[in-house]
């Protein structure tokens, strides 16, 4: 009988010695049964945030299309065209506010849609240190705690420190810290409504030489401070800090309905809201297409938490996955590429199935190029067994 003199060529693959080393599926869900619990919820609840996510993606894709189609440019806003009443919108412009907002004690005073005071006090802080003790063959943990002042920006709360002698913080901030809103915002006839304003998140720090007029209160590198001592702060000192978004002359660009002379949110067909805020002179184009932008980050962020979980929860699967795939010879040959790569190769089939059914009616052609992706990693180990076969078939006839 002739013997191959290639020592490297394949050899035939025993699905009978695999299961008996293996084992069946049940024996293994027996030995294994919490970690297959804890992988199938987090599997299954990737394919649900999935789903969700493309679902989202789809509702957020036409209603942007649908008002693209819809958005009524505006040349002159010294107007308000009536014939765009309940319309959507888009127009550009510099911010008019009415009365500046102000705080009179600190000396502050700014024409913008909205002033934030931000206030810090000077308490006790807790830190607790473990550390593994081992005397003989007990093993316990040491804990230990020490304490500092800081400057914090919410309440903390000393009766819950395990050491409170010396160590007291007041009950309440003396000052709050809040966000004033200017009632009037507009560019030049359209009036900005309340949706409209909270758009407005870009904070920029106030900066003033004007020295309050109340002995108590110290200016130190654009912070208010109600304490005797900049340098030497005590427990229960405070100290405050403004900034503005939206001033006043600032060029904006904005979609919106139309609603009388006022600007507010666009209802689509979809459900989704549409509102649009941006800093400086943009086009309706410039403007869509950086919300489209934007809802694409969040839509691949969400994907990738998706997939994570997916693959995390197949991994808490390995072993019955290695069985599953031990019983079809078209799999076995991802079992050849390492166990990490069976994780990764069904997270992103199933992942890629989930997102093509969610596009299937909106983009048909995009939903089936995911599918052809899905079915890759068993496309490609089905084309490499049968390479494998065909070599040893004719390994054989040599």
């Amino acid at each position: 009988m002739y013997r191959s003199n290639f020592p490297d060529a394949p050899r035939p693959y025993s699905t009978s010695h695999q299961r008996r080393r293996s084992g069946s599926i049940k024996e293994q869900l027996k030995a294994s049964w919490l970690t297959a619990i804890i992988g199938c919820i987090m599997f299954s609840s990737g394919m649900w945030l999935l789903f969700w996510n493309e679902g989202q993606a789809v509702q957020t894709a036409r209603s942007l299309e649908e008002a693209m189609n819809a958005v009524v440019p505006v040349q002159y806003t010294a107007v308000v065209m009536e014939e765009n009443n309940g319309k959507l919108v888009h127009f550009s412009g510099a911010l008019h506010v009415g009365e500046p907002l102000a705080e009179p004690e600190y000396g502050v005073s700014v024409p913008a849609v909205k002033l934030k005071r931000r206030v810090q006090m000077y308490q006790w802080v807790e830190e607790e240190h473990n550390r593994e003790v081992v005397p003989g063959d007990h093993e316990f943990v040491d804990a230990s705690y020490s304490y500092t002042t800081e400057w914090r920006d919410k309440l903390i709360d000393s009766s819950l420190f395990y050491s409170i002698s010396g160590h007291h913080n007041p009950k309440e901030f003396p000052l709050k810290s809040t966000v004033y809103v200017s009632e009037h915002v507009s560019v030049e006839s359209y009036v900005f409504g309340s949706a409209l304003k909270e758009k407005f998140s870009d904070f920029i720090l106030v900066t003033s030489d004007e020295r309050p007029e109340r002995k108590d209160i110290k200016l130190h590198a654009g912070l208010y401070y109600h304490s005797q001592d900049v340098w030497n702060p005590e427990v229960g000192d405070i100290r405050v800090q403004f900034s503005y978004a939206g001033k006043a002359g600032e060029v904006v660009s904005v979609v919106g309905m139309q609603l009388g002379n006022e600007i507010r949110p666009y209802q689509t067909f979809s459900g989704d809201e549409i509102l649009m805020l941006r800093h400086g002179r943009l086009s309706v184009e410039e403007m869509f297409l950086e919300e489209r932008a934007r809802n694409q980050w969040l839509t691949w962020a969400y994907r990738g938490l998706g997939w994570l979980m997916m693959f995390l929860g197949a991994n808490c699967l390995t072993n019955i996955l290695r069985l599953i795939v031990s019983r079809y010879s078209i799999l076995h040959d991802m079992l050849v590429l390492g166990l990490s790569s069976i994780n990764v190769a069904v997270s992103t089939s199933v992942c890629l199935l989930v997102i093509s059914f969610a596009w299937l009616w909106y983009r048909p052609v995009f939903a089936g190029i995911l599918i052809l992706g899905a079915a890759l990693p068993i496309l490609c180990s089905a084309v490499r067994l049968y390479r494998g076969d065909h070599q040893e078939n004719r390994y054989q006839r040599l």
